[in-house]
């Protein structure tokens, strides 16, 4: 190669296209696209002087044949005044005017504004239309059927950039009407793009499944496109929603959750789920995971798909009946735990206290189902819980926290529930008569509880009171109505004789 200071590009062309023939086997100017560029570079000579190659006189007489915004300004420059007004705020304006307006302004009928606007039309027809057809042809060429707004805009600005500034908007408009490309959401796109799009928002709910996810394939096969450079701003402009790779109609809590669980392809906890999906409101999440069909919990903490179990956890008592059940009515205890343990990552001491329960009995290692289980005597006086008002009424002692602000209930020693009439598997509502107009509290006494009965719906009744985390609180046990205080100088610890 000659060691000139800046090569001629006629004889790069022909040292390459030279190359591309001799070692790929070119026999068009098409199968360059086949061939790397830095290897025929290498093959052809030319790597260690490309950068002596100038392109800049190349790209002058390219840019020199391409434009053509001061043409068509010239046009517009000699037009008498009221067809320039014509041509800047309605033929060739991004906001036109209404026909009306423009013949209010003139003082001339709409039906006139339009016949001169028609005029405008022609006479721009006859005098650019070649160039404005060559300047569409080279805008096709660089943005394809479609193109980002900031993509489309430096393609325009070679064809008409030469356009002075204050006819350059109508020289952008102009040429656009030609080439019949329009602005949509986030792209600037031809006709036949705009009918894809169209096309696709018909299609799309068709090809989609009961979860509202769209098979993308099909859609690209219905809609004859095997590859498009602006597909992802399709199907913004249709309105799917791409959700960690797949199509969706819509971008919903439940979508997300099942795709994230599908990519994992094992159960995860709410807060591991909620940090894939970026979902905030865990309230949110917690209810739709537990409403929704689609999932289950598989574990003690985890959540996944109801297709991936045939057992979903539904708590260690169903847990141990349904085991029971299955082996005829006992089962080995040890087995027991082994199993439910595994199966539902649950500690072993957890299933031990259940199989504990009154619910359930263990003779010589065997477990099985109590159907009725008897309750067992207990006496207010050795309950830690009870306390005695002076008048000799026994009373619930508890401290209140937060938790019982927001709605949990309070554990209640057995002799509690037995005082207000609830054994083994009953459950009870009793009002409060102070303070007054409340709602009722509910006691409960489940066989199968390692904790033992429970008093709840106390928040209301509390927050009458005006109890704050940290207070005592005391709630009088009589059957016909509950009385709740919150003056400890009012019990003391012993019964005074009375056993309730």
């Amino acid at each position: 190669m000659s060691d000139s200071s800046e090569l001629a590009c006629s004889d790069v062309m022909e040292r390459l296209l030279g190359a591309a023939a001799l070692f790929h086997g070119a026999e068009t100017l098409a199968d360059l696209a086949e061939i790397d560029m830095a290897l025929l570079l290498q093959q052809s000579g030319l790597n260690s002087s490309a950068e002596r190659v100038g392109l800049l006189g190349a790209a002058n007489k390219l840019r020199s044949e391409i434009r053509i915004g001061r043409e068509f300004a010239d046009v517009l420059r000699v037009l008498d005044l009221r067809t320039k007004k014509i041509a800047l705020q309605r033929t060739y304006s991004r906001t036109p005017v209404t026909l009306a307006v423009l013949g209010d302004g003139f003082g001339v009928t709409r039906e006139r504004a339009r016949q001169l606007e028609v005029r405008l039309r022609a006479t721009v027809r006859e005098s650019v239309g070649e160039s404005l057809d060559r300047g569409a042809r080279w805008l096709r060429r660089l943005v394809g059927p479609a193109a980002e707004e900031e993509e489309f805009r430096r393609a325009i600005d070679l064809i008409v950039g030469d356009s002075p500034p204050e006819w350059r908007e109508a020289a952008e408009v102009a040429l656009m009407q030609v080439a019949d490309f329009e602005p949509i959401d986030g792209l600037v796109a031809d006709a036949h793009f705009r009918q894809l799009v169209d096309e696709a928002r018909r299609l799309a709910p068709g090809l989609a499944d009961e979860i509202g996810l769209v098979d993308e394939g099909r859609l690209r096969a219905e809609l004859g496109i095997a590859d498009l450079v602006e597909w992802e701003g399709l199907l913004r402009n249709v309105a799917l929603f791409r959700v960690r790779g797949h199509l969706a109609l819509r971008d919903t809590r439940r979508v997300r959750v099942l795709l994230a669980l599908q990519e994992v392809g094992a159960g995860c906890t709410q807060s591991e789920i909620a940090s894939m999906t970026r979902i905030a409101d865990n309230s949110s999440l917690a209810s739709m995971l537990s409403s929704d069909s689609l999932f289950v919990r598989i574990t003690k903490d985890k959540w996944g798909l109801r297709e991936w179990t045939d057992e979903p956890y539904r708590g260690v008592v169903n847990a141990i009946v349904r085991r029971i059940e299955e082996r005829g009515g006992s089962a080995d205890a040890s087995e027991l735990v082994e199993d439910i343990t595994t199966t539902f990552e649950i500690l072993p001491a957890t299933v031990r206290n259940y199989l504990g329960t009154p619910k359930f009995r263990i003779e010589n290692g065997q477990a099985s189902i109590v159907e009725s289980p008897d309750t067992p005597v207990a006496s207010l006086d050795t309950a830690r819980d009870v306390v005695w008002h002076r008048d000799g009424t026994p009373a619930l002692r508890f401290e209140v926290s937060e938790q019982h602000l927001r709605g949990n209930s309070q554990k209640v020693s057995p002799a509690v529930a037995q005082r207000l009439g609830v054994g083994l598997g009953g459950s009870v509502r009793i009002p409060f008569v102070r303070p007054p107009k409340v709602d009722a509290a509910s006691l409960i006494w489940r066989s199968y509880d390692p904790n033992g009965p429970e008093l709840g719906c106390l928040r209301v009744a509390l927050g009458a009171c005006g109890a704050t985390p940290g207070d005592e609180a005391f709630v009088l046990l009589e059957r016909e109505g509950l009385r709740l205080l919150t003056d400890a100088s009012q019990f003391g610890e012993a019964s005074a004789d009375n056993s309730g």
